[in-house]
């Protein structure tokens, strides 16, 4: 116990732990809401609940809570992708899941303040900067969730399997930055079918050598 203060100092690393990962998730939701060019220390602090000077002890500067939140937006996304791509509900086609699955995704909070990111990083050199190298240490989570997910497939045709992953991550993502304007639901539920179907035609031949003989 700390004499001074009469605190058991593991309790004050667990405060300090907690309001530093409450300045991160209040910054990463102000990428959502207000987007990266209107988020400033002021804005973090108030969506945190917090005094600027507590996020100026935590995050010196810029630079640290931007590294911050990206990597916090790195290891929870890649975490939601590995816990949902692992489970294919009972009764569904695997094909059909992956496709849900990964819609779901790129619609998920988290997505959008990393596209909001990558879209200020354009224009932004220091942005992109710290950007670059995360984008391919994310790149190479998602490969290795893919074939975490989906092992036998991968090894039955990999070169297939990395370029259908790549279409499906491509087609999804432009979607979901694209503005349709109207007959929005009906839209986008043709096309996601359409693109489970060409993914059913693509893996017909593996699924019928992995499927068990009679």
């Amino acid at each position: 116990m700390d004499i001074a203060t009469g605190t058991k100092p593991r309790k004050r690393r667990s405060r300090s732990l907690a309001t530093r990962r409450d300045i991160i998730e209040a910054t990463v939701s102000c990428f959502v809401d207000i987007g990266y060019w209107r988020t400033t220390t002021t804005e973090i602090a108030k969506k945190a609940n917090v005094t600027r000077g507590a996020v100026q002890h935590y995050f010196p500067t810029t630079k640290h809570v931007l590294e911050a939140s990206i990597d916090y937006l790195l290891e929870e996304w890649i975490g939601a992708y590995n816990d949902v791509s692992r489970r294919t509900p009972r009764g569904k086609d695997f094909i059909d899941h992956a496709v849900d699955n990964m819609w779901e995704l790129v619609n998920n909070r988290l997505f959008v303040a990393w596209m909001e990111l990558v879209t200020a990083s354009r224009t932004d050199p220091e942005l992109r900067a710290i950007i670059e190298p995360v984008a391919e240490e994310y790149e190479q989570a998602r490969r290795r969730a893919g074939r975490d997910a989906y092992p036998d497939f991968a090894a039955a045709e990999y070169e297939k399997f990395e370029h259908n992953r790549d279409t499906l991550r491509f087609l999804l993502e432009g979607m979901a930055m694209t503005v349709i304007t109207y007959d929005r639901d009906r839209r986008i539920k043709a096309q996601l079918q359409w693109i489970k179907d060409r993914l059913h035609e693509s893996w017909l031949p593996e699924r019928n050598k992995l499927r068990p003989q009679d």
